[in-house]
Formats: C-alpha cells, sequence, structure tokens
C-alpha cells in the first residue's frame, strides 16, 4: 500500500486539556466545578449550535460567558477575566507529538488532522501546543459540517491534502472513529496512550514513536 499522507486526531493523540490548571483557573471565578461548567457548556452549545467559524467562535464564547454571569451572579471582575480567556493555553502536546509530525514531513508525507472538537480554533490550538508548523491541514467537525465517523469528514481532509483515501493513513484513540476511517478506505490504527506496549500487526499503538513501525509494515 502507497502511503501518501498521514492523518491524525488531535484529543487524546496530538494533544491533551490540562485539567488540573483548567480547574485552577476557573476555582476562583465560577461557583462550580469544571465538570458542572462543561455541562452547561454543552447544553448551550447543543441549543444553539456550536461555532462554525473563528468569528462566530468569539460570539459563541461571549453569549456562553454572559449566561454563566447571570445564572451565577458573577462579579464584574469574574466576568471579565472569563471573557478574556483563550481555551488554548491549556492545549499541551504529547511529548511524542511534535517529533512525530515533523518526521513524517521530513519522509515526505503530507499530515492532516481531523478532529470532532466541537469549537472552530482547531488551527491556534495546534499552533499554541507547537505542532501548527508541522501540520498541513486542518479539520474541525463543526467547520466542515461532518464528523467522525461519518464518510464525508475523512473524505474532506483526504481532498485538503490532495490524496486519496487509501493513501491514508490515520490515527485516532476512538475505536469507532478508527473504524470509520476503514469504512472510508483508509489504513487506519487505534492509538491507545493506556497501553505499556504496541501491536503493529494488530493496528494497535501506545506511542507515536511506533509510526514509523505502521508504516514499514504497510510497505512490507
Amino acid at each position: 500500500m502507497a502511503i501518501r499522507a498521514l492523518i491524525f486526531d488531535r484529543d487524546g493523540v496530538l494533544t491533551y486539556f490540562a485539567l488540573a490548571e483548567a480547574a485552577a483557573f476557573f476555582r476562583p471565578l465560577l461557583p462550580i466545578s469544571i465538570w458542572e461548567m462543561a455541562q452547561e457548556w454543552q447544553a448551550f452549545g447543543e441549543a444553539r449550535g456550536f461555532p462554525t467559524s473563528v468569528d462566530d467562535e468569539r460570539r459563541f464564547f461571549a453569549a456562553f460567558w454572559e449566561q454563566e454571569r447571570t445564572r451565577h451572579s458573577l462579579s464584574p471582575a469574574q466576568y471579565e477575566a472569563l471573557l478574556a480567556l483563550d481555551y488554548t493555553h491549556f492545549v499541551r502536546p504529547f511529548a511524542d507529538a511534535e517529533a512525530a509530525l515533523r518526521q513524517a514531513r521530513q519522509a515526505g508525507y503530507r499530515t492532516g488532522v481531523l478532529s470532532n472538537f466541537s469549537l472552530a480554533s482547531l488551527d491556534a490550538s495546534l499552533h499554541a501546543a507547537g505542532l501548527a508548523e508541522s501540520v498541513d491541514a486542518a479539520c474541525a467537525a463543526t467547520v466542515i459540517g461532518a464528523s467522525k465517523p461519518q464518510p464525508a469528514a475523512y473524505d474532506r481532509i483526504a481532498a485538503m491534502l490532495m490524496v486519496e483515501p487509501h493513501e491514508c493513513l490515520f490515527f485516532d484513540d476512538e475505536p469507532i472513529c478508527v473504524a470509520g476511517a476503514q469504512a472510508a478506505g483508509m489504513y487506519a490504527c487505534l492509538v491507545d496512550r493506556r497501553r505499556q506496549d504496541s501491536d503493529v500487526a494488530a493496528g494497535v499503538i501506545h506511542s507515536l514513536e511506533m509510526v514509523p513501525a505502521v508504516i514499514e509494515r504497510l510497505a512490507g
């Protein structure tokens, strides 16, 4: 199989969210836990519709924090601190992410990110994590109007990378998204960071350091 592009999910594969730091930030600003805020965020997005552009995302944040200000009787200082928040400050790269992307580019592969993240600022989050320079194209589900495991999501990132789906190697931490990539014609591999080792033959790796081994097996 001739692979021309490598595609990665963001959360759980390339990056993680610094929950402890985020919780510490929100603690003096909201009388609820970060988990309760996340539930309110999800309900707000489902009712309003998640943002489909970066400009819409700014309006989305402003409307959500206005809801929280009213609902929880926040002080002006608390409200202003929330309005000034840039969530990308809490996006962290896994230790193996930057090297995996850089080495893929150096080896001549095109690189992409396909994420079901509910915000439009996928590119900004990759910049914040120090990964953007090694990514050729990035697709957020809310922007493209399709989410994994829908075939249209995989077709869109392949088109952006100017390759066919069967020329793509896809990495995700959710089995249903791996299965969706396979159904779309891609070779796909599960990333399970809870494991201590990888089973390349079974299409499961525990670290992105194993990406070359997956490519080698396909080439063989």
